[in-house]
This record gives C-alpha cells, structure tokens and sequence, in this order.
C-alpha cells in the first residue's frame, strides 16, 4: 500500500499529536510542518522527524504530491486555510472549531462538497472506544426511552489570573472561549453517544477572571502561565458556562462547563438516563462504562471488540492496558485516511461518512453561537443548524 503524504500546520500543542496519530495509523507519512515562526518550525520538525519545515504555506499548498492537510492552528485562522487546502484540491482535517461563526462553517462544509475532498474534524472523543461501545448500546435500546443527559467538561488550566493564553483573546479565539473550545466536545460527544440532536439551549455564562496578567510581546503557549514581564488586561470572554439542554424527542440535560475549577484537569462526563437504566462515562477514567439499573451495576471495560479491527498502523493495545486520547485520535483518523486511500468520494450524507465531518464541526458551532444568544437574551434559543 503506497503511503499517503501528510502535511502538519501549525507548531503549538496539537499539532505534533496529529503528526503521532497520522504515523501509527498506518495510512500515511508526514512529509512537512508548517508554522508561522522560522526557527521554530524547523526545530519543532527537526524534534519530531519531519523532512521538511516551512512558513510558505501557499508553496506547500501547490505541492502536488501532497495529499492530506491537517490545520492545527488558532481558531481566527481556521476558516481562510481549511479554504485554500480545499481549493488546492487537499483533503483537510480541520481541529475545532472549524469557524469562528456559523455562516463560514456553512460555506466549508458547502466548499468541501463542491470540491469532492474528505473533509474531517478533530472531535477526538469520539475515538475512544467506550464511546463508541455507548453509542451502539443506546442505539440498541439497552437504556430504554432516554430522559436525562448531564455531564460537562471541566478544567483548572486557566484558574489562575497569571495563567494566559491566546485561546482568551477574541481577536484570536473568538468570541466565545470556554463553550467553543471544550463546551463544544461534550455537545458532539453527547449528540454522538444518544444519537439524538440537541434542539434548544438556555445558558448563563461567567467571567470569574475579569482581568489577567498577559506575558509582554505575546500570548504564553498553551497550558502555560505567564512569565517575565506582564501586562494587565480585560478578560473578554466567558471562563465557566451552565447550560440547560432539550433534545429531539423530549429528552432534557444540562452541562457545567468550566476552565477555572481547580484540581480539575480534564474532566469530561456523561451520564445518559433511560426509562431501564443508565450509562456513564468518565473521560479521566475513558477504558470503563457503568450500565446502572435498580437492581445492578454493570461495569463494562474495553476488551478485543472495541479495537479498530484489521488493517494497518499500530494495532490496539491488549485489554488492561490503558489507552487514552492520543489512542483516541489515531482511531478517529484511521477511517478518514482508509476513505481516501479507497479513492471513493465523500459521501453525499454526512451522517454516513465513518468520520466526523465538516458538517459536525458546523454543527458545534452553531451550538456556541446559540448558547452566547441564550446568555445574552436570557431565553431559549434554538440551534440553527
């Protein structure tokens, strides 16, 4: 099988994970990194290996013997380089959120399918494989009718007024920070599990950190706190989010979104409550599924079944040993790499694709524009999308 060739851009936290996860899947090679910084892009491929580091994204972008780009930079720049690997005739894997609002996500998603190329969206979560084990037991009725979802996403890496990060700066991140970065996951990932769409969303939103120490001449890298020279600055935008919930088909939620909750690292929760019993999932704890009724607990662990199945790249570890999100995004990217390998062209419904496409990135964003209108209007919103 002739490897597909890869290209990385952007130099900061994810990116490298994207360069692990295109290598051990099996289907392809990373031929390039790109950045915005000279020398750090060329000791950043230079660490991982790569052959070939540039800032000439256009000169990458005319190469035609790349295949595959991965866009793994800040949010403000997602919409204009997810559309020039597109119209460079690329297959794109796009970290979230694919747009900082609604309508360019709409026109991705529209590009893409005019275009014909695989299009994928980092939603890492669903990669995990008790995950996946949720969403066929739900869907084979094993909770019965479904009433509650609660859960959130809750971190502490900006707990501190000195912690910073360009993910705080609109201009960079957006208007929304805490729901768009990782508000967003437990949406997909509870839309994912239930297979039901959340229709309508009612918010409050919280700035704990009205004001924060900036490193001067710049924002510290991610998971950082500020060193050296500071600056204080306002804080514009949310730390913490409650948000309520109703899905199609009646059921009702609610998610506690949080990035400034001490001792908390990443927590992202589920639990799904049927008319028979109930399903949790616990992210910091993501090779275990507890099945709840009245009369037992069940506690289902990973075994052989949830693997990715026969084909190339790094196989599963056994049973036991723990796998955790890197292991999450190689499987995620597994079936977009095999798709275009095949040659066969995206499929015309979303919902059919065996990645998580443009669409559902659409779909996360449009979520955050609903939930900054809840806040602001006090009222239900619906998601337009």
């Amino acid at each position: 099988m002739n490897l597909l060739r890869a290209a990385v851009i952007g130099t900061g936290f994810v990116g490298p994970f994207h360069v692990d996860a295109i290598r051990r899947g099996g289907y392809g090679e990373v031929v390039a990194v790109a950045g915005s910084d000279r020398e750090r892009t060329r000791a950043r491929a230079a660490a991982l290996g790569v052959p070939h580091a540039t800032t000439d994204v256009g000169g990458l972008l005319a190469d035609p013997a790349i295949d595959v780009v991965h866009v793994c930079t800040p949010n403000a720049t997602h919409v204009a380089l997810a559309t020039a690997v597109l119209e460079a005739g690329k297959h794109l894997v796009l970290e979230k959120p694919v747009a900082v609002d609604a309508g360019a996500a709409r026109g991705l998603v529209e590009l893409a399918a005019r275009r014909g190329r695989h299009a994928a969206v980092a939603l890492t979560y669903r990669g995990y494989p008790m995950v996946r084990r949720a969403r066929e037991l739900i869907a084979g009725g094993e909770l019965g009718a479904l009433r509650l979802v609660h859960g959130g996403y809750i971190q502490d890496w900006l707990a501190n007024p000195t912690d910073y990060n360009w993910r705080l700066e609109p201009e960079a991140g957006g208007a929304s920070r805490a729901v768009a970065d990782i508000g967003s996951h437990w949406f997909d990932t509870a839309e994912f599990m239930t297979g039901r769409r959340i229709e309508a969303v009612f918010a409050d939103l919280a700035t704990f950190l009205p004001r924060r120490s900036r490193p001067v001449g710049g924002a510290a890298l991610a998971f950082g706190a500020a060193s050296g020279p500071t600056e204080d600055v306002e804080v514009r935008s949310e730390d913490a989010a409650t948000i309520l919930v109703r899905f199609e088909g009646g059921a009702r939620g609610a998610a506690v979104i949080s990035q400034v909750s001490p001792g908390r690292k990443n927590g992202l929760s589920l639990e799904i409550a049927g008319s028979r019993s109930t399903l949790d999932w616990d992210q910091e704890d993501g090779e275990r599924l507890a099945i709840r009724a009245r009369s037992e607990t069940r506690i289902l662990t990973r075994g052989p079944e949830d693997g990715p199945g026969p084909g190339p790249g790094i196989p599963s570890l056994p049973a036991g040993h723990p796998e955790g999100w890197a292991e999450a995004l190689r499987d995620l990217l597994r079936p977009f790499y095999a798709a275009v390998a095949s040659g066969a062209r995206p499929a015309a419904d979303a919902a059919a694709a065996p990645y998580p496409t443009l669409a559902a990135g659409a779909r996360c964003v449009a979520f955050v524009e609903a939930v900054l209108e809840a806040a602001r209007t006090e009222s239900w919103v619906q998601i337009r999308g």
